[in-house]
């Protein structure tokens, strides 16, 4: 009898905080999914509110955020209720869009993710872009003028050692403005983005090219990376054209390379005529030999890659496989290149 009354008091006990926790989340309406009695009844979302959490807040003052901005219904709900799912001090500082109506455990998830609101715009550089055409698409976006932004990239310091020694030239950082996906903020100032992408650049060339035995400096590889960017859309070619345009280089031919001629005219026709090739430009690789005289856009790091580790062969010619395919054929000798080139021209009848 001595050990059965002990034993029936914790059942009792236990039985009691059972049916406690019960009342309690029938009060306070806590239960998961309990928004609705109804499991398939859509949720129906309101306005987003923004709010802020502070490092280092507890649960408790980021339930008093929440209950604030009418986003739950009860601070001792949202404290239990984290504490029972195991959300308590998983919750990540920041600036949160929440949706009134969102349910509880679905802004715990929010509140856990750090993914936080933004008022910045994110703005795609494609690689092999030029520094014309990042600046039209900053200036559609709204977030600077075209005008400005080239302005700066050709007036502003910046300070960088991979920027040392190279001459002032017309589009002084192209090249530089490492193609990638950034957030840029709606105040932020031509010379603040141009930051963004040179300071991603510098991951590259620390990776890439700084290292790099090659004879060429640091400005001529990534002025062939650019060559490469605009002629080649598959990554698994491009250490083929480099090798190609390593071998024109060594042995003193023209690179004749008609993205250069589209540079030099601004243009970015399917097909360069033979009245584009007259044009009168240090860019035309069809009348000046070697390199041009700077980047012709901004190259990626494949391209990047590519010119360092450029692929051993004898190939001094390339051209499209056929019209839209992306593709290229490789030649060593001049009749090759004419059948590659005449098979080219037979697929804009295709």
């Amino acid at each position: 009898k001595k050990l059965i009354i002990p034993i029936i008091a914790v059942v009792s006990i236990i039985l009691a905080i059972f049916l406690v926790y019960k009342a309690f989340s029938a009060a306070f309406n806590i239960g998961r999914g309990s928004v609705s009695s109804n499991e398939d009844e859509e949720t129906v979302l309101g306005e987003e509110i923004k709010i802020t959490i502070p490092a280092g807040a507890s649960t408790k003052e980021i339930a008093e955020i929440l209950y604030k901005n009418k986003l739950i219904d009860s601070v001792l709900a949202f404290r239990w209720n984290s504490r029972m799912w195991e959300y308590d001090g998983t919750y990540r500082q920041g600036e949160y869009l929440i949706a009134e109506g969102t349910k509880e455990e679905d802004i715990m998830k929010i509140l856990q993710s750090g993914v936080v609101y933004s008022e910045n715009i994110k703005v795609t550089i494609p690689e092999g872009f030029t520094a014309a055409q990042i600046a039209k698409r900053l200036e559609e976006m709204e977030i600077i003028s075209a005008d400005e932004f080239i302005y700066e990239m050709n007036n502003g310091t910046f300070e960088y050692d991979f920027l040392e020694g190279i001459p002032k030239r017309d589009n002084y950082l192209e090249g530089y403005l490492f193609p990638a996906t950034y957030d840029i903020g709606k105040e932020a100032d031509a010379h603040t983005i141009i930051t963004m992408f040179l300071n991603r650049f510098q991951i590259a060339y620390d990776n890439i090219l700084k290292n790099s035995t090659s004879d060429y400096s640091s400005d001529e590889l990534v002025t062939m990376a650019s060559l490469i960017e605009s002629e080649v859309q598959k990554d698994e070619e491009r250490p083929i054209v480099a090798g190609v345009i390593y071998n024109r280089l060594n042995t003193d031919m023209l690179l004749q390379i008609d993205s250069t001629v589209q540079y030099a005219l601004s243009t970015r026709n399917e097909v360069v005529t033979y009245d584009d090739l007259e044009v009168e430009s240090e860019y035309n690789t069809y009348k000046h030999k070697g390199l041009p005289p700077g980047p012709i856009s901004n190259p990626g790091e494949s391209s990047l890659s590519a010119v360092v580790n450029p692929e051993e062969h004898d190939y001094i010619f390339y051209v499209l496989k056929e019209r839209g395919s992306g593709e290229h054929v490789f030649a060593e000798t001049y009749d090759d290149f004419l059948k590659a080139k005449e098979n080219y021209k037979n697929s804009f009848n295709n």
